[in-house]
């Protein structure tokens, strides 16, 4: 029985459209923790953003898709050589960390979905993971609570 073929077209409409809802919700969450102004940024502001690039991003392809001529280039079912064991832990980690953003603060989200991600993506030393999301969560801290002042959620532990 031969396997199914998709197009590269098809392909690219379903992904183009999938990020672009992930966009738009991303954009939405952003708007939600209130963006502020471009000299005085609010929490939500880069969330904000990222996902207006996302969506942007995601309509070219979407428009080059469509363009494309049915049919080409037949490819292999997304589902075949993808490491769905490790990708479908991160969306959700991501998720989570993007429910509890607020309520645990910006430096313990951060440093946990690191730490997790250090963890199940490529796995490392327990030491490399947790000093590693640490330092990540840090720096990223510094530059943009300390050096750009964009004000970042402090969570119940009112840290960071």
């Amino acid at each position: 029985m031969a396997k199914k073929q998709f197009s590269v077209r098809t392909a690219d409409i379903a992904s183009s459209l999938f990020w672009m809802a992930v966009g738009v919700g991303v954009s939405y969450a952003g708007y939600d923790l209130e963006l502020g102004r471009l000299r005085d940024p609010g929490s939500g502001f880069l969330l904000f953003w990222v996902g207006v690039i996302m969506v942007g991003l995601s309509l070219s392809i979407f428009i080059r898709a469509l363009r494309r001529e049915t049919g080409a280039h037949a490819i292999k079912p997304f589902s075949l050589g993808v490491r769905w064991k490790k990708n479908i832990p991160v969306v959700v980690a991501l998720f989570f960390y993007a429910a509890l953003f607020t309520w645990l603060g910006f430096i313990l989200s951060t440093v946990l979905l690191l730490i997790f991600l250090f963890k199940a993506v490529e796995p490392q030393r327990w030491s490399v993971a947790v000093i590693g999301a640490v330092l990540s969560a840090l720096v990223t801290y510094t530059v943009f609570h300390l050096w750009l002042r964009s004000p970042l959620p402090t969570g119940v532990l009112g840290i960071g």
